[in-house]
């Protein structure tokens, strides 16, 4: 399969994934309820579930989790395939950041006594990084000559 074609999946994969995320996380979520209940880990997901504030999500956090690393995983795997390698590197890293800046402000929230704003906050970063526009934007900005230069792409 050739890099275009490969490319084109991925951003039918990134779009379908879009437009049923509610029937993608249900059944992310059902999987993982299945697997932990066949895990006898059952339990420790309840209580972790009962630890999180309805601010960051009333889904099944393994479910959320697994549903924003798809997604990012198909992001930075288009930017692999669309970006030279310098440039992929400080996509990543732009990607890595914003994440420590969620999990950053999520803790700030935790550690405030369930600070609303923070969740807030925390939760529209998450949402932005889990979306298309940081795709569309880093490839336009860097293809444009921000960041590295590009040797081939």
């Amino acid at each position: 399969m050739g890099r275009w074609a490969l490319t084109a999946l991925l951003l039918l994969a990134l779009l379908l994934i879009g437009i049923y995320d509610g029937p993608t996380l249900t059944f992310l979520t059902v999987m993982w309820e299945r697997l932990l209940a066949a895990s006898g880990l059952h339990h420790i997901a309840a209580a972790m579930q009962q630890g999180i504030n309805g601010g960051i999500t009333k889904r099944l956090l393994p479910a959320v989790a697994t549903y924003a690393a798809l997604y990012i995983g198909i992001c930075l795997l288009l930017l692999r395939l669309v970006l030279a390698p310098a440039q992929w590197r400080m996509a990543v890293a732009i990607y890595a950041g914003t994440l420590a800046v969620y999990v950053g402000i999520t803790l700030v929230g935790k550690f405030a006594g369930d600070a609303v704003w923070a969740y807030r906050l925390s939760r529209q970063i998450l949402d932005f990084v889990v979306s298309p526009l940081p795709v569309a934007g880093l490839y336009v900005l860097l293809r444009a000559g921000f960041g590295p230069r590009a040797t081939h792409a």
